[in-house]
């Protein structure tokens, strides 16, 4: 019976967290601003900033004083909205300056998660910026013959010169990069089931929300911008193993066909995902 790459297991597997979760400094707390001159809704504006902080040495005292704050969460959002239509602030700004203001309960809940997620990222690392630094799968795909860097590879010289391409072209040499990588088997273990290729897949998605994770508590602007272009050509060269790597048993077929469905990866993929799904559904080794 086919088995597991171990090899590929070794590579593809969540490293066990083995840090230390204690942070070494506390978020200072914002300054308290007068923003619309109304003091309870200066007030409330506040308990929500250090809410968002994700601090969990001032989580329990900020959730205390909303408690305190005599104005309904709807009537101060409606009442920030005002100041910033007063002050120039478009339809847009407006709805992205006023988001969760109405719910308190679940801006707390998200600073749960996000402070949970934050000591699972150090618990893993240690710091938030060595969850940044390559890890051996990456380092590995550059140590490729292969490997590109150059983003303006493929583009003629006068696209050089004009500095951009358009979309139509943009696919082009997407198609033409991904072909002339082929996923980087020259240097990284190949998957030889369908549990491996989907191990890889999760790899790779629990290692962008780790550094988007710590690129949030590093407060860059974006987070984590986004992963390498040699990720996103290795996990469509695994999205094409999806469809033609046989499934060994039946039982291997139905965890893949529902982590496959639960991920919505197949929105992304032509036909919706038709071709693994009838991968998935067809004959078993066993």
């Amino acid at each position: 019976m086919r088995k597991d790459n171990n090899d590929h297991k070794t590579l593809f597997t969540i490293p066990t967290e083995t840090h230390s979760t204690a942070l070494a400094n506390i978020k200072p707390l914002p300054e308290q601003r007068r923003i619309t001159g109304h003091k309870q809704t200066d007030a409330y504006l506040w308990v929500l900033e250090v809410i968002r902080l994700n601090e969990p040495a001032h989580l329990d005292a900020a959730e205390a004083a909303l408690e305190k704050i005599i104005i309904s969460p709807k009537e101060a959002e409606e009442r920030y909205a005002r100041y910033l239509l007063a002050n120039g602030g478009d339809p847009f700004q407006i709805a992205f300056g006023t988001i969760g203001m109405d719910n308190p309960a679940q801006a707390i809940k998200n600073a749960r998660e996000n402070i949970k997620k934050a000591a699972s990222v150090r618990a893993t690392f240690g710091s938030y910026e060595a969850a940044l630094e390559d890890v051996e799968a990456e380092r590995v795909i550059k140590s490729s013959l292969k490997f590109i860097d150059d983003l303006r590879w493929g583009w003629t010289l006068s696209e050089r010169k004009a500095g951009s391409i358009n979309g139509g072209r943009i696919n082009e040499i997407d198609d033409q990069r991904r072909e002339f990588v082929d996923g980087y088997r020259d240097v990284l273990p190949e998957p030889h089931t369908l549990s491996d290729v989907v191990r890889e897949l999760i790899y790779w998605d629990w290692l962008y929300w780790a550094r988007n994770t710590a690129g949030n508590e590093l407060e860059h602007e974006y987070g984590y911008s986004d992963r390498h272009e040699s990720v996103h050509d290795r996990e469509r060269y695994l999205e094409k193993l999806l469809a033609t790597i046989k499934p060994v048993t039946r039982a291997e077929a139905i965890d893949v066909c529902r982590w496959f469905l639960e991920s919505e990866k197949g929105q992304y993929m032509e036909n919706n995902g038709a071709a693994v799904i009838i991968n998935l559904v067809g004959e078993c080794e066993e």
